[in-house]
């Protein structure tokens, strides 16, 4: 396993550890936690945000109106 280190100001360190207390969790796990959710968060939003430029270009959507007509209902 490998240790990453990052520096911070003993007020940011102070703010981070009370985080972690409030949580019950290491700091370093609040850290490594965060850090990796806000990292897929972003990947996510890229994500969706490339499906979304791809559906505007080649737009297939029906109505709802259209598609109960199209299965006949």
């Amino acid at each position: 396993m490998s240790t990453v280190a990052f520096r911070v100001t003993d007020e940011k360190k102070s703010f981070i550890q009370s985080m972690a207390d409030l949580n019950g969790l290491r700091l370093s796990e609040l850290a490594r936690t965060k850090l990796l959710e806000g990292l897929e968060d972003q990947i996510d939003m890229a994500l969706y945000e490339k499906a979304m430029k791809s559906h505007e270009l080649n737009d297939e959507s029906i109505s709802h109106r259209d598609m109960l007509q199209e299965l006949g209902f």
